[in-house]
C-alpha cells in the first residue's frame, strides 16, 4: 500500500525535511504539491520559535514555491502563545525569554508580555536586592533568546518561585542545526542554567510533547490517527513526538540524522526510514 493510500494527514518537520537552510530539499516541492492535489491534510511542526505565521507563509511560498494557510503551521512558538492566551484572565502576562518573532506572535495573539528585548539591568546579585516583580505574571515562558543574561535569569527565577508563576518551555532542544557542517547551542543549552537552578523542569509545549499533536488533532478533528503520519529528520523530537502522539512515524535522511547514526540509537524507532521525502510518492 502506497503512503498516499494509508494516510490522510501529514506532519512535516521543517528544516531537513522541507528545506535546508534556504534551498528546498530535492523533490519536496513535488511532493508537497502532489499531496496537496490529493486534498491531503498537509500540516508543518516545528521548535523553531524565530517566525511568525505570516513569515512562515512567506518563507513556503519562496523556498518551496507553495501557500499555505495559517492553520498548517504549527511552530512551538504559537503553541506557547494558544497554551498560555486560553488560561491566561484579563490583566495577566507571562515573562518571555524569546527571540522577536516569538514576542510578535505573542502580540498577534494577544497575550501581554514583559522581559523581551536586551535587558542589561542586574548582572550581580545584589543588584535584585530590591527588585520589585510586576504583579499578575502568571507563566514564565522560555524559548531561545540571543539576548539572555543573568539578569533574565534572575527575573524569571523569581517569577517562578516566589510569584508562583508556571514554568512552561517552546523545547528543550540542545542543538541546532545551522546547516550541514555546524550545529550551535539551541533552546535547550539556553534555559538549562535557569532549570537547573529550579530544581524542575518545565512543561515542553513543542515537540516531542504531545501537546502540539493533541491542539493540531482538536482544531483539524483528527479523528482516527492511524491515518496520520509523522514525518522528520530528527529521532529524539521528531520522531519521539510521533510516537508521543499515538501516530505512525517516517525517519528522513535529508537533515540531521545519517543512517550511521540511526544504527547507533535503537532507543527510538522510527516506522519507515527514507532517503527524503520524495519517497512518499513511490
Amino acid at each position: 500500500m502506497s503512503f498516499t493510500d494509508r494516510y490522510n494527514t501529514f506532519l512535516f518537520d521543517c528544516d531537513g525535511v522541507v528545506w535546508r537552510g534556504k534551498n528546498p530539499v530535492l523533490g519536496a516541492p513535488e511532493v508537497l504539491k502532489h499531496l496537496i492535489s490529493l486534498n491531503k491534510n498537509v500540516i508543518f511542526v516545528t521548535n523553531n520559535t524565530s517566525k511568525t505565521r505570516a513569515a512562515y507563509r512567506d518563507t513556503f511560498k519562496s523556498i518551496l514555491g507553495i501557500s499555505v494557510t495559517d492553520n498548517q503551521v504549527y511552530s512551538a512558538g504559537i503553541t506557547a502563545s494558544l497554551y498560555v492566551k486560553r488560561r491566561l484572565k484579563p490583566g495577566e502576562k507571562i515573562f518571555l525569554i524569546g527571540t522577536k518573532g516569538l514576542s510578535e506572535t505573542m502580540e498577534e495573539n494577544g497575550v501581554d508580555h514583559i522581559g523581551y528585548g536586551c535587558d542589561i539591568d542586574g548582572s550581580y546579585f545584589t543588584d535584585f536586592v530590591d527588585f520589585v516583580p510586576e504583579s499578575n505574571v502568571k507563566f514564565v515562558v522560555g524559548a531561545f533568546d540571543g539576548y539572555f543574561n543573568y539578569a533574565k535569569m534572575a527575573q524569571a527565577y523569581i517569577y517562578i518561585k516566589e510569584c508562583g508563576a508556571e514554568y512552561i518551555a517552546t523545547n528543550v532542544d540542545m542543538n541546532h542545526a545551522l546547516n550541514d557542517a555546524r550545529l550551535l547551542p539551541g533552546t535547550g543549552a539556553v534555559l538549562e542554567g535557569l532549570t537547573q537552578s529550579l530544581g524542575i523542569q518545565p512543561k515542553v509545549l513543542g515537540k516531542p510533547s504531545h501537546l502540539m499533536f493533541d491542539m493540531i488533532r482538536s482544531e483539524h478533528n483528527l479523528q482516527d490517527k492511524s491515518k496520520v503520519l509523522m514525518v522528520g529528520d530528527t529521532l529524539e523530537s521528531d520522531i519521539q513526538f510521533g510516537i508521543n502522539s499515538g501516530v505512525d512515524t517516517a525517519l528522513v535522511l535529508s537533515g540531521i540524522t545519517s543512517r550511521d547514526m540511526l544504527n547507533q540509537d535503537t532507543s527510538v524507532n522510527p516506522k519507515f526510514v527514507l532517503d527524503s521525502i520524495a519517497e512518499l510518492l513511490k
